[in-house]
């Protein structure tokens, strides 16, 4: 077999490399800095498996309960300590811990390597809480998630083409399993973060030990990015004049499956869907939450059942999805193909952030439009 999907469709879900009876796929970092698969033609028998396991391929409409809410957790301490929006994930999390279930989700490493990896005790929860806005790596996770779902609990939390591709590779053994999807903006090349942090780490002269992509001391609705050295020294930008994510924001450095996403609504695998409630001030102003607020959708059954055994512990309110997609565009439509993307690869090996920040960010690109209008209205 030569490919599995056209590259430029491919997410990196890893379902197609797990599900190889020959070992036979691996995936290997391209260019750009994203993973694709890449099959040993030595060692591929021709089974298909790979194809029918593919969620791209084999992508199905689900219809989603759309139960709607804006909500927030009462414990404003948990809402403030890393928790992007208004910490629903934690309350969630903490279940399945408590009941001796596995969490899954993305952490950083010693090395600033984004990684999905399983925490079973709560006090490793703060790894898995809060934004990282770059594409994680999965490894082997589903084969991991596959062995132990017969016996355990398992919560998974990522994009919404990660958990269509675990879906699609563990087939029908859903008993156990409860996953989380977020809103997702797209992910952009780890390539690109890890030249940022190579640079900002030689600008300061001390490795990099923790960073926060939500830092919320200048506000949920005005968030900064906090970088943590090893040195202690700490600094601290408005997410709009940080480098790495106005290049993030203008779509110039997302994975290409990203502009044309499979698994917006209509196609969510998850049973809930997490992100933040931009705009309560229009629709909910007693809602307001200056430690942040959620919105929340409820897919299945099953996410609702796990609504109705935190939705004590939360301040909530049901809302319509038109309220929530209003401020997240993103859960119906796919960033623009920027006409200078291939040209800012070209130069992201031998250009620094910044320049490349100057050249290829976009000042007015729609997301920022939206938000910064919500951002106006919330502070009417």
């Amino acid at each position: 077999m030569e490919t599995i999907v056209e590259k430029n469709k491919c997410t990196g879900c890893t379902a197609c490399m797990n599900i190889c009876p020959k070992n036979a796929i691996s995936m290997e970092i391209d260019n750009e800095g994203f993973k694709h698969p890449v099959i040993n033609k030595d060692k591929c028998i021709d089974c298909g498996l790979c194809k029918k396991t593919c969620p791209v391929l084999n992508t199905t409409s689900n219809k989603s309960l759309n139960k709607c809410y804006v909500a927030y957790n009462k414990d404003e301490v948990s809402c403030k300590n890393k928790a992007s929006s208004g910490s629903i994930f934690e309350l969630i999390a903490k279940l399945i811990l408590n009941e001796n279930g596995i969490v899954i989700g993305a952490a950083f490493d010693e090395n600033n390597k984004l990684n999905h990896i399983a925490i079973d005790n709560i006090k490793d929860l703060d790894k898995l809480k809060g934004s990282k806005y770059l594409q994680s790596h999965l490894n082997n996770i589903f084969t991991y998630i596959k062995e132990n779902i017969k016996n355990k609990k398992i919560l998974f939390v990522g994009t919404p083409c990660q958990v269509a591709g675990l879906k699609s590779f563990i087939k029908n053994d859903f008993n156990n399993l409860i996953c989380l999807d977020l809103v997702c903006h797209g992910v952009p090349s780890p390539k690109l973060f890890e030249k940022y942090i190579k640079e900002i780490e030689d600008k300061y002269n001390s490795q990099i030990v923790d960073y926060n992509f939500r830092d919320k001391k200048t506000g949920w609705d005005t968030y900064s990015n906090t970088i943590t050295f090893k040195n202690q020294k700490e600094i601290t930008q408005l997410q709009k004049d940080n480098k790495y994510m106005k290049l993030f924001l203008s779509d110039i450095a997302l994975r290409e499956s990203c502009y044309n996403c499979n698994f917006k609504l209509g196609n969510k695998y998850s049973d809930i869907t997490l992100g933040d409630f931009w705009g309560v001030n229009n629709y909910y102003p007693d809602m307001y939450n200056k430690t942040g607020v959620s919105a929340i959708i409820i897919n299945t059954e099953k996410g609702n059942n796990m609504f109705n055994n935190i939705k004590d512990n939360i301040i909530y309110k049901e809302c319509k999805l038109e309220e929530i997609t209003n401020g997240n565009p993103s859960l119906k439509i796919s960033g623009k193909y920027p006409k200078k993307r291939k040209e800012f690869f070209e130069k992201l090996g031998n250009k620094s952030v910044e320049e490349l920040s100057k050249k290829y960010s976009r000042k007015n690109n729609i997301y920022m439009k939206v938000l910064n209008k919500i951002k106006k209205i919330m502070r009417l």
